[in-house]
């Protein structure tokens, strides 16, 4: 019985196979397997065994008197391993598709880890994976085909299949800039337009325009765009390299950029940030969810109360 620590599943198989139909043609074929793979099993089975198991005659594999009573054995060993297989198919947790939220990058700061807590709280699968992709002009539809199960963004929808839910309009810039910055000096828009602006790909205004870089245009003093960047991380390595300045308007954004060493973020004054946006609606979070052809909702409703929340809570 030492001889079978030398022999895999695979083999066993195969010779179990073999004894049954006599041809290792068939058993090729009904193992999806290649028919030299089959005969090297069997030339590596009676090396082990040092018989020839089969002997053909009449194109068909006939067995030896070893093989007769290893059948029995292998048989067995066989069987017990589909067992044990099915049993551990049968235990294993089925794996929980994962959650992929489309979101722009002001919103991304602790997502996943806020999904992940209030999974655990409403009894959900721990373990269940979470990730967050970059919105853009192709989430909407991959909402749709189920790509992603949800989007946080600054624009409605007007797809029927898409609800599209308002949560929240932020009001009060911060301008963000490296500490030792000249801007500090006189915080007005006036002095802002004299300095390059970083700004994001996914602005909260019309066709990304920036509510700083449309007043500028108004004084005569275009300004210029320093980077646009795809992150936040990405965003603060252009402020600190540089004399580039930025607003943001979601606390939660802010909060991430002021902790980088080297960083300064401060609220516009009320004044001067109600000038600033002069002919711009007040930005506005929407919240898009997938719709069943009956109408409903499909993410479950403790992710849409989570996603609700932390756009608020990412406000405050």
């Amino acid at each position: 019985m030492n001889k079978l620590s030398n022999i895999s599943i695979s083999t066993i198989e195969i010779f179990c196979q073999l004894y049954i139909k006599g041809s290792t043609k068939v058993v090729a074929n009904d193992l999806s397997l290649s028919q030299p793979k089959v005969s090297r099993a069997l030339n590596s089975l009676r090396v082990v065994f040092d018989d020839p198991l089969f002997v053909r005659k009449n194109n068909q594999f006939i067995a030896t008197e070893l093989s007769h009573r290893l059948h029995a054995s292998l048989s067995e060993i066989l069987q017990c391993s589909r067992s044990i297989e099915s049993d551990a198919i049968k235990s294993s947790s089925p794996v929980e598709p994962a959650i992929i939220i489309s979101t722009v990058p002001q919103l991304e700061i602790g997502l996943a880890q806020k999904i992940i807590k209030d999974a655990a709280d409403n009894n959900q699968n721990p373990n269940i994976p979470i990730s967050t992709t970059a919105w853009s002009e192709q989430s909407e539809q991959q909402l749709i085909d189920g790509e992603v199960d949800a989007a946080i963004c600054f624009r409605p929808s007007i797809r029927k299949e898409v609800l599209s839910k308002p949560i929240i309009q932020h009001r009060g810039g911060y301008l963000i800039a490296h500490s030792q910055h000249p801007v500090w000096d006189d915080l007005t828009i006036d002095n802002m337009i004299n300095f390059p602006i970083v700004k994001l790909v996914t602005m909260p205004f019309p066709a990304n325009k920036s509510p700083l870089g449309a007043y500028a245009i108004t004084q005569g003093k275009p300004m210029q765009v320093y980077a646009t960047a795809p992150d936040l991380g990405s965003a603060a390595s252009s402020l600190l390299h540089s004399h580039a300045v930025m607003i943001v308007g979601v606390k939660c954004a802010v909060d991430f950029l002021a902790s980088i060493k080297g960083l300064h973020a401060q609220k516009i004054d009320y004044s001067e940030d109600k000038s600033l946006l002069k002919g711009f609606s007040y930005p506005t979070v929407y919240l898009w969810l997938k719709r069943a052809i009956d109408g409903k909702v499909v993410v479950p409703l403790w992710l849409q109360q989570t996603l609700e929340a932390y756009i608020i809570k990412s406000h405050k």
